[in-house]
């Protein structure tokens, strides 16, 4: 970019790569980040706009998953060419709106706290910074040239295979102990860098060295961009890496910037230390009584997991599982169904259904992706447990409990970001993680927190007689 654009691409949400890094089996970030929306891809895009505003509107709404009016595009467009014609305007038109915004009702009240609430991040409900329709500018800069067909593609990096590998990229787990089970924290769609993201990694880094491990699930925003990574994942997870063996999942916005900082901060991290094993974009963390296996769900194609070879190397996984008995997680960023689903996903009813539904080799299936903390029940042709935690970081619209879901909820997320008293961004759904504790009895506990550390569900997962499913034994939901 030009360097008289720079400071304004930067107010608008560009990261720039942090400097220092060594990590020679990634390619450079420039030969794999997603190119920003420059003039000329704009000059294209408003052609193909006025040729065919229906198609280029389609095009913004798959992308974001959400409505986008004509209007509304037509006003981003007319302010990403003052970004290029005269950023000087732009500045001033966008730091007018921000006062308004800061004078409107959009503060909160003086009284408003919580226990793990700091100084260190200053918590500002105005910004609507990844929000599909308020944020459309950014999105469009951002991820406008892989969404709108504009500007060269991103070129993949190269995928990483376990053949090769010594780990077969399955590494081992502690082995829980009576009073000392395995703490894992799961979290999905954290990569924004904005305050809800901040607090939940702070209740992770507060967990010390009794976090075992902390897995994210994916989804890197905007476009999965090295510097994106730097200052979205890497700084607010870094305080982890003395004391917990972090793992990530591959996901279609790292995709967009062909996974090039994805693989590159997985090399980063097994330069910090052997607890950090991490190869490739998939895993299998193995103790006796427990699997942890995660999926690459986004690499060959989006939602997807059909390549042979990987098939291949989860059947192994799942049967030697349960073979010994042990309780399979199955983690991924894509969702075997979503809340409202009218239709399963085909990654379950193709992909994995001779696995997961015919063989009910998977006892718990963790996923991000569908914007919702959920906790479901097995269902018929759906024989095992679900948890959705698409809702670490990403700014999605509050919704209520389903009412025709896919599988028995026990559990939704339908809170607002903030306490309904306070009147504050209500249009917003609450974020937040979940624990993961493996006892040694064979049982497993899990619990939904939101953002501000509040407990928000309770479960205890049992298995019914030496071979029999997985079901929940205790529950307990607050209101």
């Amino acid at each position: 970019m030009e360097s008289r654009w720079k400071p304004l691409y930067e107010s608008l949400g560009y990261r720039p790569p942090a400097t220092g890094r060594a990590a020679p089996e990634a390619p450079p970030p420039e030969d794999t980040d997603l190119p920003l929306l420059g003039p000329e891809e704009l000059e294209a895009l408003k052609s193909a706009f006025l040729r065919e505003p229906e198609d280029v509107l389609r095009w913004t709404e798959s992308g974001l998953g959400a409505r986008v009016t004509v209007g509304a595009f037509v006003e981003v467009l007319r302010e990403l060419e003052l970004l290029f014609t005269d950023p000087g305007q732009l500045q001033e038109r966008l730091d007018a709106t921000e006062r308004h915004a800061r004078q409107g009702t959009g503060g909160l009240p003086a009284d408003f706290t919580f226990p793990l609430r700091t100084e260190e991040i200053p918590i500002d409900p105005t910004r609507t910074r990844f929000e599909p329709q308020a944020d459309l500018r950014g999105w469009l800069l951002f991820s406008g040239p892989v969404w709108l067909e504009q500007g060269a593609a991103a070129r993949q990096a190269p995928f990483r295979w376990h053949f090769g590998a010594r780990s077969r990229f399955v590494y081992p787990m502690r082995e829980p102990e009576p009073g000392q089970p395995v703490e894992v924290a799961l979290f999905a769609d954290f990569g924004t860098g904005e305050y809800p993201s901040r607090y939940i990694a702070r209740q992770l880094v507060m967990r010390g060295e009794r976090l075992d491990c902390a897995v994210h699930l994916g989804g890197v925003f905007y476009a999965g961009r090295q510097g994106e990574f730097d200052a979205h994942v890497a700084q607010p997870l870094e305080p982890l890496l003395g004391t917990t063996a972090l793992l990530t999942l591959n996901a279609p916005p790292e995709m967009r910037s062909g996974a090039g900082a994805y693989f590159r901060y997985l090399d980063e991290r097994r330069g910090a230390g052997p607890r950090h094993p991490q190869e490739g974009s998939y895993f299998c963390l193995a103790a006796e009584r427990f699997q942890l296996i995660g999926l690459d769900t986004a690499w060959f194609e989006a939602g997807r997991h059909r390549e042979p070879a990987l098939l291949q190397w989860l059947e192994q996984r799942l049967s030697e599982g349960r073979r010994r008995g042990a309780m399979n997680i199955l983690l991924s960023h894509a969702a075997p169904y979503g809340p409202d689903a009218k239709q399963l996903a085909p990654l379950v009813t193709e992909d994995l259904r001779a696995l997961v539904v015919e063989r009910e080799w998977v006892d718990l299936w963790c996923w991000g992706g569908a914007q919702a903390g959920a906790l479901y029940d097995r269902a018929p042709g759906l024989p095992f447990l679900g948890a959705s935690l698409g809702h670490g970081g990403f700014p999605s619209e509050r919704r209520d409990a389903p009412e025709s879901p896919a599988a028995p909820v026990h559990f939704f997320e339908s809170r607002p970001r903030f306490p309904e008293w306070t009147g504050v961004r209500q249009d917003r759904g609450n974020h937040g993680h979940a624990m993961l504790w493996l006892h040694a009895d064979g049982t497993a506990s899990l619990r939904f927190a939101d953002w501000m550390g509040q407990v928000r569900c309770e479960a205890t997962l049992s298995r019914q007689g030496p071979r029999g499913p997985v079901t929940l034994k205790t529950l307990d939901v607050k209101e």
